[in-house]
C-alpha cells in the first residue's frame, strides 16, 4: 500500500434467518427451479421469499392472517 490509503465501499447485508414448515411440494417445484435456472435453491428462496413479502398488499376487508 505504500503510505496510501485506500477507501472501500462495503455493502452492509442483514440476513435473518426463518424455520418455515414448508410443504414438501414447495420443496419440489423449489429444486425444479433451481435446476432449470441453475441458480443454488438457497439463493432462489430468499429471491422469492423476498419478491413475495415486498409485493405483499393487506386485505381490504380486514382479515388478518
Amino acid at each position: 500500500m505504500g503510505g496510501r490509503i485506500s477507501t472501500m465501499k462495503t455493502k452492509t447485508t442483514v440476513t435473518q434467518l426463518y424455520r418455515l414448515n414448508v410443504e414438501p411440494r414447495v420443496i419440489d417445484q423449489l429444486s425444479k427451479l433451481a435446476a432449470k435456472t441453475g441458480e443454488p435453491k438457497t439463493r432462489l428462496a430468499r429471491r422469492l421469499f423476498t419478491e413475495a413479502v415486498m409485493a405483499y398488499k393487506p386485505a381490504r376487508n380486514g382479515a388478518k392472517g
